[in-house]
């Protein structure tokens, strides 16, 4: 009895060892050929078998594109069983020659190791450029509607002591005339003057003058802004011009033998390899003043807002002192490989913008 119990269990044992899915496509590209730019999105299927002995189970379909979005069978595929990946392509403003790839993970138990690269297949194809719109031909081809703007915006880099003037210009193509009313405004930007009153007339070209004024932003680093022009157009009301301002400290108040401070870090950025979502990552930073002068940490801004937290002992450092910078990354609905950072501003001439990382890669 014993060697009959023991006989089954290393069968059971060779068959668990051996049994596993194997994902095997149809086709690892798919040619869209020639597409007309204004003809839509377009969508091309992957059909794939799981040629293996249990279970398939696709853990991951990850597009290399914003362009391109992936639906696909997401319930185990039993062995023999077929399944299907579709890649959907958006052509408009993407004239020309396109190859797009798609990496996909699987149960398989190769992508156990980490070194072991996705599987990946391709979407390539040829968009056919469209006729320029009247908007694209005059110019003004920014927004909607038959009001439309130059420019969707503008990017600066302007020093705290600094402001910048800047002309919004903007087209009626309507057949009326187009009412402008309220413009929303922050307080640190203000129209200097206009090129009309209430109204602009079918065809007209008018422009709006504004100061962006950095000593009023009472911020640093890289900021996201923007105006609302309100009009009465019927397909788009609110018009929007954005600012992308980088305020950086002017340190042309120091004098040649000033004394300054000096930022340190003991590491610019931690891995926390291969984890489980939902497993807790926390890491601390040393950051020490070698100068001579206070060292202040003006600001911290992190690239994944929410999924990213932290709290510094303190914000101004003493010369020859070490403060601890605590991090948290929450892994919860995280999945893949993930690069955090997070930005510090001081007041250290030679370390104004330092980026720390936090990096690592989140299984399901």
């Amino acid at each position: 009895m014993k060697k009959i119990t023991l006989t089954l269990t290393l069968m059971l044992t060779v068959f668990f060892a051996t049994a596993q899915p194997q994902l095997l496509f149809e086709n690892n590209s798919y040619d869209f050929g020639t597409i007309k730019e204004e003809g839509g999105k377009v969508t091309g299927r992957f059909i794939f078998t799981n040629t293996g002995n249990s279970d398939l189970i696709l853990k991951s379909v990850r597009p290399s594109c914003g362009c391109t979005a992936a639906d696909y069978t997401k319930t185990p595929v039993a062995p023999g069983e077929k399944g299907f990946i579709d890649a959907t392509f958006d052509p408009y403003n993407r004239a020309g020659g396109f190859t797009k790839n798609i990496r996909v993970t699987t149960n398989e138990p190769k992508f156990n190791d980490d070194k072991v690269p996705p599987t990946v297949i391709y979407i390539k194809g040829f968009v056919e450029k469209r006729p320029p719109t009247i908007f694209e031909l005059s110019g003004f081809a920014a927004g909607h509607g038959m009001m439309r703007l130059q420019k969707p915006g503008i990017s600066l880099r302007l020093r705290n002591t600094e402001s910048h003037t800047d002309t919004v210009k903007f087209k009626n193509f309507n057949t009326r005339p187009v009412k402008i009313g309220r413009l929303e405004l922050p307080p640190y930007i203000t129209e200097m003057s206009r090129s009309f009153t209430n109204t602009i007339a079918p065809d007209e070209i008018a422009h709006i003058v504004l100061k962006y004024d950095a000593t009023q932003r009472n911020d640093w680093g890289k900021l996201k802004d923007h105006i609302i022009i309100n009009t009465d157009d019927t397909i788009e009301e609110k018009k929007i011009f954005n600012y992308e301002v980088e305020i950086i400290e002017d340190f042309s108040y120091l004098k040649p033998n000033s004394k300054l401070p000096s930022f340190f870090v003991n590491h610019n950025e931690y891995n926390f390899g291969r984890i489980k979502s939902g497993d807790k990552v926390e890491y601390t930073y040393e950051i020490t003043n070698n100068g001579e002068a206070d060292l202040i940490i003006r600001k911290i801004t992190t690239n994944y807002d929410y999924v990213i937290t932290w709290n510094i002992e303190n914000t101004t450092i003493k010369p020859k002192h070490t403060v601890k910078l605590s991090v948290t990354f929450n892994t919860a609905k995280r999945r893949g490989k993930q690069n955090g950072m997070l930005t510090l501003t001081t007041n250290d001439p030679a370390n104004s913008s330092i980026v720390l990382r936090i990096f690592g890669d989140i299984q399901p």
